[in-house]
């Protein structure tokens, strides 16, 4: 479970900054994109302001949290890689990694909670209906653009 909520909240970073996931008609130009998915929303006020600052948070620890992440993988390929790999080091790393993606989740999970106290019942169905939509994303990889189906691809003996 750790895992999935640190590679759906990972997802729904990248999706609350991609304009077209909020907005099917892309617009390079014009209003941040979490300011984006507060207009989205109908957010006003003081509403609004919490909303934005809540998601902006989550962003910003979602970056430190990736970047420390990286950190461990590079750390761990290395040792891995390394002559004579030290179980003690891999198995610290592991942990280490583990504990990242837990601190993810949570982060995850406080950033809908904090988010939801500041929606009304309308825009909570709304930003609801967005998370459904990212674990529907989380489960079966990226939507193709529509059109037709893709062919199988043949297998070559």
């Amino acid at each position: 479970m750790g895992v999935n909520l640190g590679v759906l909240a990972t997802i729904g970073a990248t999706r609350l900054r991609e304009p077209a996931h909020w907005d099917r008609e892309a617009r390079p130009e014009g209003p941040p994109p979490i300011e984006r998915a507060a207009d989205r929303l109908g957010l006003e006020g003081e509403k609004r302001e919490a909303f934005i600052q809540i998601q902006s948070d989550f962003f910003e620890g979602m970056r430190e949290s990736r970047e420390e992440l990286e950190r461990l993988r590079q750390s761990l390929r290395r040792e891995l890689m390394a002559e004579s790999p030290d179980p003690a080091t891999v198995d610290r790393l592991v942990v280490e990694m583990g504990e990242a993606y837990s601190r993810l989740d949570r982060a995850f999970v406080d950033n809908v909670l904090e988010s939801r106290e500041v929606l009304d019942p309308e825009q909570e169905k709304r930003y609801l209906a967005f998370l459904e939509r990212l674990r529907q994303h989380d489960r079966s990889g990226p939507r193709r653009p529509e059109g037709p189906p893709r062919k199988p691809r043949s297998r070559r003996p």
